[in-house]
């Protein structure tokens, strides 16, 4: 983590960049202030712990919840704070998941957390919304990460089920979530809120 900030110091001199641990309500908030006046967010951590519905852990699934769902909700509050104080407006993008359309083993507490993040966002929207901010969802399928890089088999074949399911057979880049990102966040979809834009190479027009 700390070379993958350093490099982002070097491509982006005036960028502020630091690593808090999201499941950590207090510190979360702390470092968050400290950035001062935010006009965009971008809820993009995220973590899964693939396990089958019987074995499914109370640490996990605590952890899971507090990274995916509860830091946004802690994330939000303290900047749309702001933005209301200084009646500027903004944006929020959460992401979410494909997995919020439909259930595959091992993830069970994962796409509830992602579900529930969907249906906060749209909760954001409604009460944040009169005072000009937008919130909405972004939910991809397989994105070529880390998180999809692993050995167990049993993720294999759920990750290999998404991926054959797509119209357009591969992976989606970060660089093309971002880009999806950065529409909701511009004023090119200034009456866009509430909602949640699946970016899934077809999945969803083929899964039939």
């Amino acid at each position: 983590m700390a070379d993958m900030i350093e490099q982002l110091r070097k491509e982006l001199p005036k960028v502020t960049a630091t690593v808090v641990d999201l499941s950590d309500w207090d510190a979360t908030r702390k470092t968050t202030e400290s950035f001062g006046a935010i006009n965009h967010v971008v809820n993009n951590a995220g973590i899964i712990i693939p396990q089958p519905f019987m074995e499914i852990t109370k640490d996990a699934a605590s952890l899971q919840f507090n990274v995916n769902t509860m830091a946004c909700l802690n994330v939000v509050q303290i900047v749309a704070k702001g933005m209301i104080e200084r009646g500027s407006g903004g944006s929020i993008v959460n992401i979410a998941s494909l997995g919020i359309k439909g259930a595959a083993p091992l993830t069970g507490v994962y796409a509830a957390s992602k579900i529930a993040t969907e249906m906060l966002t749209k909760n954001m929207s409604v009460e944040l919304g009169p005072h000009n901010i937008r919130a909405n969802c972004v939910a991809p399928n397989v994105v070529n990460t880390p998180m999809v890089q692993v050995d167990d088999p049993m993720v294999q074949a759920n990750l290999d089920r998404f991926l054959q399911g797509n119209i357009i057979k591969r992976a989606i880049e970060p660089n093309e979530v971002a880009d999806l990102v950065m529409f909701l966040l511009s004023p090119l979809s200034a009456m866009i809120t509430g909602e949640t834009v699946v970016i899934d190479g077809g999945f969803m027009a083929n899964f039939l």
